[in-house]
């Protein structure tokens, strides 16, 4: 597939980068899924499940679902709390980005089921968007929400739309793993790739 294929893949996997309005955040989203999918193992991006623990659930779905939730719960608390104003173009951007990380920071193992690459014993999750997010020039307020998504890297949220996904991105993760019967990533649960 060639590079103008892939970018009109991410397009259509991720329909909702068309209502970023800031063209260099709106680039920097398709050309950060472009990289990540160009340095991953994956063929078809719909093969990379969001956690090996979901090999049915794929990272694409995970992110759309995500965001989603986020962009509901923000309508309605600007709604009901008129002092909240969100910024649409951070919170597309974040929570599209925030698990960019995970096309190479997961891998189909020898026996063909995804397991986690080489990548999460030497860095925290996220810490590879983050630092895409800024080498494609985007601000640290980006950055900012893509690693504060995650307790993993330390990093306390520094928006509201950073503690926005934090929260949901994590409450969506443990209805799944509680209709699984998984531990809690609450109660302390597994420990991403390790």
């Amino acid at each position: 597939m060639t590079k103008g294929e892939k970018i009109e893949k991410i397009k259509e996997y991720f329909p909702e980068v068309e209502k970023i309005k800031d063209l260099k955040f709106k680039n920097a989203v398709i050309d950060i899924w472009v990289r990540v999918w160009e340095e991953s193992t994956w063929d078809d991006l719909n093969e990379c499940p969001f956690n090996p623990a979901f090999p049915d659930i794929s990272l694409i779905s995970h992110v759309n679902t995500v965001l989603e939730l986020v962009m509901s719960s923000a309508f309605i608390l600007e709604k009901n709390y008129p002092e909240l104003k969100f910024d649409q173009d951070l919170l597309i951007t974040g929570v599209l980005l925030h698990d960019v990380s995970k096309v190479v920071e997961i891998k189909k193992g020898d026996d063909g089921k995804p397991t986690f690459s080489e990548m999460t014993k030497v860095m925290p999750h996220a810490v590879y968007g983050a630092h895409l997010s800024m080498a494609h020039g985007l601000p640290l307020k980006v950055a900012n929400v893509i690693l504060s998504h995650t307790r993993l890297t330390g990093t306390l949220p520094q928006s509201k739309e950073a503690v926005l996904l934090h929260y949901i991105d994590y409450g969506m993760a443990d209805v799944l793993r509680s209709n699984r019967s998984l531990k809690l990533l609450l109660d302390g649960g597994p420990t991403y790739g390790k």
